[in-house]
């Protein structure tokens, strides 16, 4: 073994890295707090304090040390995965330090990482398992404009789940790990190593995340690791056509349901627009309905955290779905509409304080 492949057989170096560069990050915020803290007031704000929200910049440098200190196919591929992320996290690092990036420019940018990505490795989703629409994604620009919105749109889940300590980072790590317990299953090695890298880097960010909240993944973060969440996502059945495309989907199914959900509402709702900010989200509503209630004496950091304990078992439900069963579509499929309307119903119970699927009014106002 080349002794440089350790960090691949050893992926904690990374993790480690990510860890005490965020500490770092924290220690110094008295330096640069004036442009990387996140601010308190704000409809989505439930923390309390100054906090630094670049930790995008110890997740980069965690999986920058990986791609530096390795060889072989699994560095290779790394390094065409973080030279695609550029714009995506780019993008999302400005954002966090200037607060003057719009939604549309930040979209613009993961989408543009999904083109590089498919440019750098060849890989892109060619089919659905859906009558009429695999026949369109036989057109090699039809599939690269199609894989680029699919990558844009985890990519952006990812940013909007990132609400409380530790809920993106725990669901990332779930994420991967699915996808890296399919690969191995399927002898794809290379992709099962290079996921359990980037579960040590997340986890790396998650040990100074959780429970306390020093330090915020921000929005470079969270389009870093959603993006490479994503192309993970790409590559996994089209390197092992036994997998089905609908098991990635599945994994991924918190982060897009909260997206595709929030949409809507927003849509339904007179005066906003999808793109538009609100805190009406499943994790939102879980803390100010049940975490706030059950740990009403605990500190308001706890609190916080608190919330993602009540949100794990979504993704980790989906995460089993999708290593089970991973080859059968139809199975898939129907796992996917169980998280739909598990969503909903705890949803609706949250906002209706009732089990149903259909709410009993909808109203725009």
């Amino acid at each position: 073994m080349h002794m440089f492949d350790f960090v691949f057989s050893n992926p904690f170096i990374p993790g480690f890295v990510t860890a005490i560069l965020s500490i770092l990050l924290v220690l110094t915020k008295g330096w640069h707090g004036k442009h990387s803290c996140d601010p308190i007031i704000g409809i989505q704000k439930f923390h309390t304090g100054q906090t630094p929200r670049v930790g995008g910049i110890a997740i980069f440098c965690g999986l920058l040390t990986a791609w530096w200190f390795s060889s072989g196919k699994e560095g290779q591929l790394l390094g065409y995965m973080l030279l695609a992320g550029l714009p995506a996290f780019a993008a999302g690092l400005i954002e966090d330090v200037t607060k003057k990036v719009g939604v549309i420019t930040r979209l613009v940018a993961t989408m543009v990482s999904g083109v590089a990505a498919w440019w750098l490795t060849g890989y892109s989703l060619s089919h659905l398992h859906i009558p009429g629409v695999d026949t369109l994604l036989l057109f090699v620009p039809i599939a690269v404009g199609f894989t680029t919105f699919a990558v844009a749109g985890v990519a952006n889940a990812t940013n909007i789940i990132d609400g409380f300590n530790g809920l993106a980072a725990s669901t990332i790590m779930i994420g991967f790990s699915a996808f890296s317990l399919i690969a191995w299953q399927v002898g794809d090695f290379e992709l099962a190593r290079l996921c359990f890298v980037f579960i040590a880097v997340a986890g790396g960010f998650l040990v100074v995340n959780f429970p306390f909240g020093k330090i915020f993944m921000g929005d470079g973060g969270a389009y870093l690791l959603g993006f490479m969440l994503a192309w993970v996502a790409v590559m996994l059945p089209f390197r092992n056509p036994t997998v089905s495309v609908w098991a990635p989907l599945v994994a991924c199914a918190y982060p897009v349901l909260e997206t595709a959900f929030s949409m809507w509402r927003r849509y339904h709702r007179s005066g906003q627009h999808p793109g538009q900010a609100d805190s009406l989200h499943l994790h939102s509503l879980m803390y100010c309905r049940v975490a706030r209630v059950v740990f009403k004496d605990a500190r308001p950091q706890l609190k916080n955290s608190m919330t993602s304990l009540f949100m794990w078992p979504f993704p980790l439900l989906a995460a089993l779905i999708s290593v089970f069963w991973y080859s059968n579509t139809p199975v898939l499929m129907v796992g996917f509409v169980v998280c739909v309307l598990c969503y909903r119903l705890i949803y609706l119970r949250l906002t209706q304080f009732v089990w149903c699927i259909r709410p009993a009014t909808i109203s725009r106002d």
